[in-house]
């Protein structure tokens, strides 16, 4: 095995890890508001909410850059306003907060397909895959947390 391919494989299971460590903090935050439990003060809905729109703006800025740097496909300048909106309304959900429980949650999720259809709609238009398997995760990873949503809103 050369030392590109270790390489490779290093920042593979570096990028695995540390996309499904992502989901701990959104399970932390459901756990908290399953058992109607307080941390520093903050409900399971406030952590899980707050977590929740912190991990949709990093997603929202990794479109931006898919975006910038596919420049000159059709589906950069949708991506790079997209991106936006999607700040935007994560910003308003974080200021609904528990008061429009729902409408917050249900914000959030729309956030969460919509970049993940913006990523799926520009890898397809610029045939570029990625790191192996990292769209495989990332549907797993949008998935699991669109269900959380889901649980914690239905609480």
């Amino acid at each position: 095995m050369s030392s590109d391919d270790i390489k490779t494989n290093q920042i593979r299971n570096t990028m695995e890890k540390l996309g499904y460590m992502g989901l701990v903090p959104f399970l932390f935050g459901l756990l908290l508001s399953l058992t109607d439990s307080q941390i520093f003060t903050l409900s399971g809905e406030e952590l899980f909410i707050t977590y929740s729109v912190l991990i949709l703006s990093f997603l929202s800025g990794i479109l931006w850059s898919n975006g910038i740097d596919n420049f000159e496909s059709q589906s950069s300048y949708k991506a790079l306003v997209l991106s936006n909106v999607i700040v935007l309304a994560a910003w308003l959900a974080v200021l609904l907060g528990e008061q429009k429980e729902f409408l917050t949650i249900l914000i959030l999720i729309i956030g969460y397909i919509a970049v993940w259809r913006a990523e799926r709609s520009m890898k397809e238009e610029n045939q570029r895959e990625g790191p192996e398997g990292y769209f495989d995760m990332r549907t797993r990873l949008t998935s699991s947390v669109v269900l959380m949503h889901c649980i914690v809103v239905l609480t």
